[in-house]
């Protein structure tokens, strides 16, 4: 089922000071998903940029949309230098997923670095359109919908429970890769998060093919863990 991602970036606050001559950050925004990025303005001398930018438009599968997670990348403006990393945040586009579901996700989200933590906020406005497909081997579990609690939610009924779903997902570390290349801390923290994000969304996708397989449509609960020893 192909679908379309749209994303505005809206405006940030609280950033930190990136150059110390002014007090003020000049900030930027990458938007990626999967192999595509697109690129907001630069803000010149603000900790509170308006970037109000337009719609920034992906064209998608619907796995994709289930296993990938979007990467905003808030980023310090550099003339004459790299750029400089303010901070990331990475949204989950599932709870789009399903025909019931609101249309739109946005707010205000903690911008995170690996190395100094909170770093700010940023305002973001994400749609999905979904185009439906009838094809019974497609790879997505769009339409069931998750929730995290032990029990049936109140304005929900469970006409059947079907039984237990177990899946696995597993992946090489990216610390353990890359071995021919110097990396920072940064990057390696970075890298690991994106991996963890990744495997989490595949977890969830395949959950849901099972449980579309056995007739159902929900998830009332599931416990999620990551082995990062490789020895369990």
């Amino acid at each position: 089922m192909p679908g379309k991602l749209k994303v505005k970036i809206v405006a940030g606050r609280h950033l930190p000071v990136m150059d110390r001559a002014s007090d003020l950050t000049d900030a930027f925004v990458e938007v990626k998903f999967g192999n595509t990025t697109f690129k907001t303005d630069v803000y010149l001398k603000s900790l509170n940029p308006q970037w109000n930018s337009e719609w920034f438009k992906f064209e998608v599968d619907d796995e994709d949309l289930q296993d990938e997670p979007l990467q905003i990348t808030v980023l310090d403006h550099d003339t004459y230098s790299a750029n400089d990393a303010i901070g990331k945040v990475y949204i989950d586009i599932d709870p789009l997923l399903y025909s019931e579901a609101a249309t739109v996700i946005s707010g205000w989200f903690p911008i995170y670095d690996t190395i100094h933590g909170i770093r700010g906020e940023i305002n973001v406005v994400v749609k999905v359109d979904l185009f439906n497909d009838s094809n019974r081997f497609r790879q997505s579990s769009c339409g069931v919908k998750f929730f995290c609690t032990t029990s049936i939610p109140k304005c929900y009924r469970a006409v059947v429970i079907h039984g237990f779903v177990e899946e696995l997902v597993v992946n090489e570390d990216p610390e353990y890769q890359w071995i021919d290349r110097i990396r920072t801390p940064r990057a390696s923290n970075e890298a690991r998060q994106r991996l963890i994000s990744l495997m989490s969304g595949e977890l969830q996708r395949k959950i849901g093919l099972k449980v579309l397989e056995m007739r159902g449509n929900a998830v009332v609960g599931y416990l999620q863990c990551f082995d990062l020893e490789g020895e369990s």
